[in-house]
């Protein structure tokens, strides 16, 4: 226990948060700062915020990650198609299904992944390069 602890306990304040420092090399470093001066913001607050915004974009796309692995392969394909945009016409007809089959892949991939729409995969694959399936 610190001296400071029972002082914030008497005026019922929560402890600081402890501030962590990390060594990074002389290029970031130099870029973080060039960044803070354009922006007009403390570096330690764009680091922070920059750090955070990485971690967001890694749990994402862990998650996806993680997503794609319980489909099965023909769902991935169909995934994959409905990814790049096509229709379930077109999924039915490159990967040579009927389009209520694809629609039933669809629903099931839907489902898996607790997605309301095409749309919402979409954006949870955004920046995948499907592009080996066209």
């Amino acid at each position: 226990m610190s001296f400071w602890d029972p002082i914030l306990a008497l005026f019922g304040l929560p402890r600081p948060k402890k501030r962590r420092i990390f060594a990074v090399d002389e290029d970031i470093y130099n870029y973080l700062e060039q960044l803070a001066v354009n922006e007009q913001r403390p570096a330690d607050e764009l680091a922070n915020d920059l750090l955070a915004e990485a971690l967001e974009g890694r749990r994402v796309t862990e998650e996806s990650l993680a997503f794609w692995g319980v489909l099965s392969r023909r769902e991935r394909e169909v995934a994959a198609l409905i990814c790049l945009g096509d229709t379930s016409p077109q999924v039915a007809a490159r990967l040579g299904i009927s389009p209520e089959t694809v629609k039933s892949h669809a629903g099931n991939i839907l489902s898996k992944g607790q997605l309301r729409s095409r749309g919402e995969l979409r954006a949870l694959f955004a920046g995948w390069d499907f592009s080996a399936w066209k």
